[in-house]
């Protein structure tokens, strides 16, 4: 397998240089493997991506020391592609990655120093501290269609007194489209700016109206959490009409932020509300905020479900 890639200008900001490189032509996996994920695949030298993954999206990148950034990284997909599988790329300074559909022309395909707010409409995939690959379930994937935009959030944070520099970004397994009779996209449910963790022990909640994202059922899939440093568990409630059940009860570790199956599917539906609770142990002596940087905190449910539904990816109470 051999990888021809587009690669972007270089663009130099300080200590910080990005290029793009996409391989959806010329590394394509096979679409008679078996769509699992195996950590231990053997490696095309060449190339240095497993057999059977393809390279999506990847951004070469460099840190001072203590420095924490943002860098967007945008292409086009040049045919169409279906997605059965994501492998993450995050190299210790990944702190998390945002892929979303971004639906406007401009700027061109390549790196542009970013923020945290600088994503697409909808969001197809993410990546935390130690995320692992991420398989959908049969007969639920993505269809990436010729001409699309995507745009891939890089946020890079170098915590240690040296300067950091590595690759972080995302590798697919590609389906036939047969394999795929279900289009998803992940939503983040809980609050914002409303969000204040007082020093101690305690849990703080946000809700999410799926009126809000949805106008038919969804079925949830995968769920995930996503906190910063401080957080220890996150519990997630429907409410519907009188009724309430818990969508998950699970810790929270930072280090390892992973997607769970949910088996059988769960449906929400428009004029359902989401309740997310998430407990801290604030151990910093001081109230600490919403934010992006991870000394900031966040209280997010992940939804994965299909149909996709063009959803905004926050949904929030504020």
């Amino acid at each position: 397998m051999s990888r021809s890639p587009l690669r972007s200008p270089s663009w130099v900001a300080g200590l910080f240089t990005l290029s793009t490189l996409t391989g959806l032509v010329a590394c394509g996996g096979s679409d008679g493997d078996d769509g699992s994920a195996d950590p231990d695949a053997a490696v095309d030298l060449d190339s240095a991506i497993p057999v059977g993954w393809t390279s999506l999206m990847e951004g070469d990148w460099s840190l001072a020391a203590g420095e924490e950034a943002y860098f967007c990284v945008y292409a086009t997909v040049p045919t169409d592609t279906y997605v059965k599988a994501f492998r993450p790329l995050i190299p210790p300074g990944t702190h998390h990655t945002v892929l979303t559909l971004f639906d406007s022309a401009s700027p061109p395909d390549g790196t542009v120093r970013c923020g945290v707010g600088t994503n697409g409409q909808s969001m197809i995939y993410g990546s935390g501290v130690g995320s692992p690959d991420f398989v959908f379930p049969t007969g639920v994937g993505l269809h990436l269609r010729a001409g699309q935009r995507l745009l891939l959030n890089l946020h890079l944070y170098n915590a240690s007194d040296q300067p950091l520099t590595g690759r972080s970004g995302t590798l697919i397994q590609t389906a036939t489209a047969g394999e795929i009779q279900h289009e998803a996209e992940l939503v983040l449910a809980g609050p914002t700016i409303t969000l204040t963790v007082p020093p101690g022990v305690s849990t703080q909640s946000g809700t999410c109206n799926i009126s809000s994202i949805a106008s038919a059922p969804i079925q949830v899939f995968s769920l995930s959490q996503h906190m910063h440093k401080l957080g220890t568990n996150v519990r997630s409630v429907v409410t519907r009409g009188s009724d309430q059940f818990t969508l998950q009860d699970a810790a929270y570790d930072f280090e390892h932020q992973t997607f769970s199956l949910v088996e059988p599917h769960v449906e929400l539906r428009p004029g359902d509300v989401l309740t997310t609770y998430c407990t801290y142990d604030n151990t910093t002596g001081r109230t600490v905020t919403f934010g992006d940087s991870s000394d900031d905190e966040m209280c997010f449910t992940d939804l994965f479900y299909y149909p996709a539904q063009g959803a905004p990816f926050v949904c929030s109470g504020l």
